[in-house]
């Protein structure tokens, strides 16, 4: 688990302590906390490596995640960087270029900086990082997870993905999607346009220190990823994870032994999923139910990769940019154009909040080739006729680009054979049906409108959350579209 607290001339160590015994959730452990002037840093006793703090005495760094082009940046640094770490890299990036800084960073990171008076923060352009924050008078405190806020915060917010916030400049968005009309491009032309930007965030996010492991879901995207890894490194671990007896995990399996790479499959049991569900809930923050299924399968892949990696990929945010959902097929070009752009813009609440939360737990750093800014810029500014083909074929662009890396039984799969854990999902909706009838659901519906649940399985895991969360943190949660 990665949880850190920021305190701007707010709460006290007492303060900052309780936040932090609140994400620790039950669980103990010595946590850490420092003083840098007006500002105080905790962070729980299990937060692993991607969290990082600097202080030159004038100015001070608090930060969680990872900078992808550190290597980069570096040698054109003045003051040079003191040491190796991303922080170092921070600290001196924001002596050159102030409120600026961010506009070079590549990475998911969430950070704060308090300079004399004044503070800055940001959050990655994805918002693969989680950030809240919560103001009183000039009181400031930002923290990682919901439950940290006590309820004397009358209002928490989502510190939002792709901005930064200047204490005398005030809030501003650094990233956002392209605006206008999609480019006219032929599928080639597309091709040429997808393969290497994908290549590349995927080499890069590899290149990066730590060992690696790639999670296959049976995805076309998670096997590009695994292909591309494998290219590289014939010893690459994948993973992959399924329900006794299910067909989970089967195409996972066919794909690793194709690729040749060190594959683990974990195997688990209804009663494992409903032992650890209120755990999972509590730890991702959310109710929705493809989110919980997802994080439900996420959770024993990760605790199974957490015995030999560092470092673990997966094909997050393709479905969306790429129009993969079965939802999406019957909608007309403008429709979908804005639909596509809506979920992924949504992804911080949504598949990459999950996959952040689900791979902290274990302190394996999650990353998301697909969510790369230059990929993500790409990739929307394509036309959504590369996305689903004129025979509803959907992801076609990214499917025709690497058909000659993958075998056309991955690449040329129906659709239909591309979802993946539906034993693990059936499991779930079994379970919520034998407790739950859908009068249940309306009455829970009527009596919490804003929750808007959508089934039995959804009201199960909304009625964990609910013994976890504040009611008024409802808007928060983010929800998909399907």
């Amino acid at each position: 688990m990665s949880a850190m607290v920021c305190s701007i001339r707010g709460f006290d160590e007492k303060g900052v302590r309780k936040m932090l015994s609140a994400m620790r959730n039950g669980h103990k452990g010595e946590d850490r906390v420092h003083h840098h002037g007006s500002m105080i840093v905790g962070v729980t006793a299990s937060t692993g490596s991607e969290f990082a703090e600097l202080s030159d005495g004038k100015i001070s760094i608090a930060m969680l995640g990872r900078f992808f082009n550190s290597s980069t940046l570096r040698p054109h640094l003045k003051p040079r960087p003191k040491d190796n770490t991303d922080a170092a890299v921070l600290l001196s990036l924001y002596k050159m270029k102030d409120r600026k800084a961010v506009h070079y960073l590549d990475g998911a990171f969430a950070f704060v900086i308090v300079d004399g008076d004044n503070f800055y923060a940001a959050r990655d352009p994805m918002g693969m990082k989680p950030l809240y924050y919560a103001r009183a008078d000039d009181a400031w405190v930002f923290a990682t997870e919901l439950k940290a806020f006590p309820k004397s915060f009358k209002q928490v917010m989502e510190f939002p993905a792709g901005c930064y916030l200047d204490s005398t400049a005030g809030a501003r968005r650094y990233f956002k999607l392209p605006d206008g009309p999609p480019a006219r491009v032929t599928l080639q032309e597309a091709m040429d346009i997808v393969r290497p930007v994908v290549t590349e965030a995927v080499i890069q996010q590899l290149r990066n220190e730590g060992e690696p492991g790639v999670y296959i879901t049976g995805s076309v995207e998670s096997c590009i990823i695994a292909a591309i890894a494998a290219n590289r490194n014939r010893k690459t671990k994948t993973y992959s994870v399924g329900l006794e007896d299910s067909t989970d995990g089967n195409t996972a399996k066919k794909v690793a032994s194709w690729l040749g790479t060190d594959h683990t499959h974990r195997v688990v049991t209804q009663q494992e999923i409903l032992d650890c569900l209120p755990h999972i809930i509590g730890q991702i923050e959310s109710f929705d139910a493809p989110v919980v299924r997802h994080a439900v399968a996420d959770y024993f892949v990760v605790q199974e990769a957490a015995r030999s990696v560092d470092v673990l990929m997966s094909g997050d945010a393709a479905n969306e940019l790429f129009a993969g959902y079965p939802y999406l097929r019957p909608m007309f070009p403008e429709k979908l154009t804005v639909e596509i752009k809506q979920i992924t813009e949504d992804l911080h609440r949504t598949q990459l909040h999950r996959w952040d939360r689900i791979t902290s737990m274990f302190q394996v750093e999650g990353r998301c080739p697909f969510a790369d800014r230059k990929v993500v810029s790409a990739v929307s500014k394509l036309p959504t006729n590369m996305k689903i083909n004129e025979d509803g074929r959907s992801k076609w662009v990214l499917r025709r680009a690497f058909n000659t890396m993958l075998p056309a039984w991955i690449v040329d799969r129906p659709d239909s054979d591309d979802a993946h854990f539906t034993g693990i999902q059936e499991a779930l909706q079994s379970y919520a049906d034998t407790v739950f009838s859908d009068e249940d659901v309306q009455a829970q519906n009527a009596s919490t409108p804003g929750a808007q649940l959508r089934g039995k399985d959804e009201l199960l895991y909304f009625q964990i959350w609910s013994s976890k969360f504040r009611q008024d943190c409802i808007p928060l949660v983010g929800r998909t579209h399907l």
